[in-house]
């Protein structure tokens, strides 16, 4: 479903979908939430790093709500209450602890990461829209990897259960939930390889078929074989590969190009969700987190934008 700016149409892109202007609306207003939690994490905060870093988020923060509240006014957006100008407390600032205002920011910010993704996939109709919430979720992954080696050098994360079957000589380890998203990510891409290939196959625009051959040999053949990398080096399981090249039985009018090309998108954003969930939750080698942000915003990002 799609309105335009004030019941008119002008340009294409002046639309915004009803998602789309939820999804501004949803972020603006988490980020109201997020000023508020700062302004009280400055108030409580001793460690000169912590606040070094608050400091330079809160800052970034206002840039985002800037530019968000610019999008609202464009697309006559209804608003939202702005937060509290200043928070004051007489509060003794020895009852937050630096540990427990680092944790809860870790949290938010891992909310940040999933919520900027949702919106991302959701955010089909206006480009700019969606190259908004692009470029603030990058700025958001980069704010949660830096907070997440602060936590780290600290002491201050729970240690997750390692995964137990290191081959000797591996220098690296990698807990249960790393190891669990690089085997996810690999299965997932195999799928994603063997579908497109029978795409290709029975494909009719010529377009459509240089989308899907570059997604393929770019995007999913090269993911495949650094996830296979990853498991042969950590001593994981490898799955079942799809085979070298696979040919669809049925005819080529079966399928038409419009719906294989919204099975593609739909895999696409579901990729999303795999990719925000390892994000999330990768926090003991910083190379593996490292490795699902690059597949998150150099493939994934770029394909949508």
């Amino acid at each position: 479903m799609v309105f335009s700016v004030r019941g008119t149409v002008e340009k294409k892109q002046k639309e915004v979908n009803v998602q789309e202007a939820y999804n501004i609306w949803d972020l603006l207003n988490s980020k109201y939430f997020a000023v508020e939690q700062i302004q009280i994490s400055e108030n409580f905060a001793h460690d000169p790093d912590l606040l070094l870093f608050v400091k330079d988020y809160k800052k970034d923060l206002m840039g985002q709500i800037d530019n968000i509240e610019k999008k609202m006014q464009e697309h006559s957006i209804k608003g939202v209450d702005r937060p509290r100008k200043g928070v004051n407390t007489s509060a003794n600032t020895e009852i937050f602890t630096d540990q427990l205002i680092s944790e809860s920011l870790f949290l938010m910010l891992q909310e940040d990461v999933e919520m900027y993704l949702r919106a991302i996939r959701t955010s089909v109709t206006n480009d700019s829209i969606r190259k908004l919430f692009t470029d603030q979720a990058v700025k958001g992954v980069k704010n949660l990897d830096r907070l997440v080696k602060y936590l780290k050098v600290k002491g201050w994360l729970n240690q997750a259960p390692m995964y137990p079957n290191i081959p000797i000589g591996t220098p690296e380890r990698i807990d249960c939930g790393e190891a669990f998203h690089l085997w996810d990510h690999l299965t997932f891409r195999y799928d994603n390889i063997e579908q497109t290939q029978i795409y290709y196959e029975i494909a009719h625009d010529g377009d459509f078929k240089t989308l899907l051959k570059h997604g393929l040999e770019e995007v999913l053949q090269e993911q495949a074989g650094m996830l296979e990398k990853e498991l042969l080096y950590f001593g994981l399981p490898m799955p079942k590969r799809p085979p070298k090249k696979s040919v669809g039985n049925s005819s080529p009018e079966c399928l038409e190009d419009d719906h294989m090309f919204r099975m593609i998108l739909a895999g696409m954003q579901g990729a999303a969700i795999l990719h925000a969930n390892a994000l999330k939750q990768c926090i003991t080698n910083d190379r593996i987190r490292k490795i699902f942000r690059r597949c998150c915003w150099r493939k994934y990002v770029s394909a949508t934008t």
